[in-house]
């Protein structure tokens, strides 16, 4: 079987990359704001989109040359599956990501906590709503402790209040 998938946009400006000076400005992706641009045979589809306050972005990470189906956590000595990891070298490169709606103009979208680099194409976008809460997910100690240590180190309590277990 074969997929073709067609993007319904673009990200304008997106987070900057490992060797950009301007990334050092940012703790975390939470302090910045991108830009998506919805091509204009889509727009019609953004109707509606600003009574939501946040967005699921799903988008192909195509910059990611490298596939692997194992990998070891960052600062751990754990070897685990990539389909247990949100990592990007993915045997299908595609980003989800729930971030909020800061302004809607359309065709563009201002996005806090864009995590994609700009030319990026997005693929989908949906609200997120009451359907896509899950109260006390199950995680592992590794992720919990990240979680936890990025709460405390890069404000996570202050600049995404909505994010972290309920």
């Amino acid at each position: 079987m074969s997929l073709s998938l067609k993007p319904i946009g673009i990200v304008e400006r997106g987070f900057p990359r490992y060797d950009d000076p301007e990334r050092s400005m940012y703790r975390t992706r939470y302090e910045f704001i991108g830009i998506v641009r919805i091509y204009d045979e889509f727009m019609e589809g953004l109707t509606g989109l600003e009574e939501y306050s946040h967005v699921i972005l799903i988008y192909w990470m195509h910059d990611v040359k490298e596939r692997t189906l194992r990998v070891r956590l960052r600062g751990y000595d754990k070897e685990v599956g990539i389909f247990a990891t949100r990592y990007p070298p993915r045997p299908n490169p595609i980003g989800v990501s729930v971030l909020e709606l800061v302004k809607l103009d359309p065709p563009r979208l201002w996005l806090r906590g864009l995590d994609a680099w700009t030319g990026t194409p997005v693929i989908d976008l949906k609200p997120y709503d009451y359907y896509d809460i899950v109260k006390r997910p199950r995680v592992p100690r590794e992720f919990e402790e990240e979680w936890f240590r990025s709460y405390v180190e890069k404000g996570y309590g202050e600049l995404v209040p909505w994010l972290g277990p309920c």
